[in-house]
């Protein structure tokens, strides 16, 4: 067996090597429950919660999930112990298999509050509250932290050293600092120094598009998994694809394919969210039409839709 068909192991836990990442708006329930009619097995991700949200929200969407969506794992910001307790108890009732710590989202709301990357800027804050979590996280379920290049200065190194100490069972890095955003250079040397460093997985995440991508990534850092994200917007079967790349197949999806998604992504849009479903689905609908011959046209016509039915009359044309 090669690598790229045995599994990748998070705290005793089996899963495929490729990992869907949980963008926040972009990867919810409707859009998981899509990538899962292409990709039954691999892991994939939440979108990200603050403690306080999901211990205090009253309705729990942030807890709801299709079963199809498993294994999902739930991924937390925080800036504080407050909450923490609460929060993880509530999740650990729901059943997600992994808890996830995101000390790497570059977002400015985010890093404005002290959670995401400004972590990484805060150490012994993002060692209390890893220590926190692994406490309050039974031991049988797998604690993973995600973390980027650094803050403003690159300290990933220190902190995967850090993260290992307080048991996290996996880290997943983006190498890039927080102002590198997602378009800066990728500093592979840094992430093949934290692999050889320490012992558990390490998850490589950024700029993997195709298993092309993939191959050269695992030759220049050795990462023993790959977080696929912006490249799944509009193409659920991106992991699928990739997938198949590592085992020599070759994945096609026609125009008619990519219509007949979009229109299911916006049914079930419109099951988990109701009518006003069509809002967040309109971010994708981009995304779906952008090999349409005539693109620019189709897409104006189908953002100016006010109703469900108006929508869905013109993607069926």
């Amino acid at each position: 067996m090669s690598f790229w068909t045995e599994d990748l192991s998070i705290g005793g836990r089996q899963y495929p090597r490729f990992i869907a990442a949980p963008m926040d708006g972009v990867i919810d329930s409707p859009m998981r429950q899509l990538i899962r009619m292409y990709s039954p097995e691999p892991l994939l991700f939440t979108e990200m919660r603050h403690v306080s949200c999901v211990a205090n929200e009253r309705t729990e969407r942030s807890l709801r999930y299709n079963s199809i969506e498993q294994p999902l794992a739930f991924q937390f910001s925080a800036n504080s112990t407050d909450f923490l307790e609460e929060a993880v108890e509530k999740v650990v009732s729901r059943g997600f298999p992994l808890i996830d710590l995101n000390s790497g989202c570059p977002a400015k709301c985010v890093i404005n509050s002290g959670s995401g990357s400004a972590l990484m800027g805060n150490l012994p804050l993002l060692k209390k509250l890893m220590l926190a979590f692994r406490k309050a996280i039974p031991a049988t379920i797998p604690f993973t932290v995600k973390i980027r290049a650094g803050f403003k200065e690159k300290n990933a190194y220190e902190v995967a050293l850090m993260a290992q100490d307080c048991g996290v069972a996996a880290i997943t890095i983006h190498p890039r600092t927080q102002p590198g955003g997602f378009s800066s250079l990728l500093d592979y040397d840094l992430v093949a120094k934290i692999k050889n460093a320490v012992s558990v997985p390490v998850i490589f995440s950024g700029n993997i598009t195709s298993f092309k991508m993939a191959k050269k990534t695992y030759e220049l850092t050795g990462v023993d998994g790959f977080m696929i994200g912006r490249s799944l917007w509009g193409a659920p079967w991106k992991l699928r694809e990739i997938m198949d790349g590592a085992v020599d197949k070759t994945y096609i999806t026609s125009i008619k394919e990519s219509v007949e998604c979009a229109m299911k992504h916006l049914d079930l849009n419109i099951e988990f969210y109701g009518d006003h479903g069509i809002n967040p689905f309109k971010k994708h609908l981009p995304q779906y039409v952008k090999y349409i011959p005539d693109a620019a046209r189709i897409r104006y016509e189908l953002l100016r839709s006010q109703s469900v039915d108006e929508m869905r009359s013109r993607i069926n044309e």
